[in-house]
């Protein structure tokens, strides 16, 4: 893997720490590109199904709902 420098924000990387309970910077970075590519899965999932967001977990829900 290549190594990246990146300029974050201290307060945004400790909350980020605070609330999701992870201590490394590299995970909770991690963390966030995973949630950034899951949550436009799931957008495009929605439009594909249409109706069929039942399928969709409470949780994956929520992330359409507040991101989408």
């Amino acid at each position: 893997m290549p190594r990246t420098t990146l300029e974050i924000d201290d307060r945004l990387l400790s909350e980020a720490k605070r609330v999701s309970g992870i201590r490394t910077t590299k995970k909770v970075v991690d963390e966030g590109l995973k949630m950034i590519i899951r949550q436009d899965k799931l957008k495009n999932a929605a439009l594909q199904r249409g109706s069929a967001l039942s399928e969709l977990t409470h949780e994956e829900l929520g992330l359409l709902r507040n991101n989408g």
